[in-house]
């Protein structure tokens, strides 16, 4: 008895042991898959960064030293990102910091949110126009930041990108009043974006909208929810809504990236993800980077255009 017991000890042992390594193999294909996709001439990945306070080193909010830069620039060559949507960059002295360290990458700078503005940062082989800011989104000039929208193509794939960097709830809302203006102000500004969606999804004829960025907040809030025109338009859908924050993963992830319907069908299946540099580099560096951690996607640009 005694030695068939230890028979079926070893056999079960014998079967977990094959299942955790079936399940570590499995995990290392779908990582593997991932990076062949996005070097793959058939795909393209793009993503948001929020660099906070991304300075010029010249009397910085959040100062940072060369090493500092350098790093943020591994990070985000680290992403292998044809086109990364930033959030919170003073001017082009400030992104020229990162981009010296990025051959690869030109990039556009919004001159419209003061030291705080959204930018686009872009592999060179890649047909990037600039159209216009979305003034829709600064519904209270001063408090609120317009979009920035580019015309994009590569390979068969061509459509509208916006960044965006929605009202933030943060430590400078003191008191209730200024907290609950906060969120009224992102609430409208989620209005506002989501009628100028239907409305170019209505009167034009390009039907390929991305809009990425910093929407300091999740589709799936329940109290005080203030994305409800954007988690309750049909014509559009949240690829993050189920990321958390890295720096703090007991809280979702407020970078999002959303797409029309038809920018939908190019999207790689679970190629949505977030790059946890907290959990690669020592915490003392990683807070230097920021308080956010990018968030990619990657889309099949080989598939026929429909518009």
């Amino acid at each position: 008895m005694e030695k068939t017991n230890n028979i079926i000890i070893q056999t079960v042992k014998s079967k977990v042991i094959y299942i955790i390594f079936a399940t570590l193999l499995s995990y290392i294909f779908i990582a593997c898959s991932n990076e062949e996709n996005s070097d793959n001439s058939d795909y393209l990945t793009l993503g948001t960064f929020n660099c906070e306070w991304l300075g010029d080193g010249v009397k910085d909010i959040n100062p940072r030293t060369e090493i500092d830069y350098k790093n943020m620039a591994d990070i985000i060559s680290n992403l292998k990102s044809d086109i990364i949507g930033l959030e919170e960059v003073e001017n082009n002295e400030a992104i020229q910091r990162l981009t010296k360290y990025l051959d690869d990458y030109d990039y556009f700078v919004g001159k419209e949110s003061g030291d705080q503005n959204p930018a686009l940062l872009y592999k060179k082989n890649i047909n990037v126009d600039f159209i216009k800011y979305i003034y829709e989104l600064e519904v209270e000039p001063g408090k609120t930041k317009p979009g920035i929208l580019f015309q994009i193509k590569k390979g068969n794939f061509d459509w509208l990108m916006m960044v965006v960097h929605l009202k933030s709830t943060s430590r400078y809302d003191s008191t209730e009043q200024l907290q609950q203006l906060s969120r009224e102000l992102r609430s409208k500004q989620a209005s506002a974006l989501s009628n100028w969606i239907d409305s170019v999804l209505t009167v034009s004829k390009e039907k390929d909208l991305i809009i990425v960025g910093d929407f300091n907040d999740y589709p799936n809030r329940k109290t005080e929810p203030t994305l409800t025109a954007l988690v309750e338009n049909p014509n559009i859908e949240f690829l993050s809504s189920g990321l958390k924050s890295c720096k703090y993963d007991y809280l979702n992830s407020i970078d999002h990236i959303i797409v029309s319907k038809s920018s939908k069908n190019r999207y790689l299946a679970n190629s949505i993800r977030m790059y946890n540099f907290f959990d690669s580099i020592p915490l003392e560096q990683a807070e230097k980077i920021s308080d956010h951690c990018p968030v990619v996607a990657t889309f099949n640009i080989s598939l026929h255009d429909n518009d």
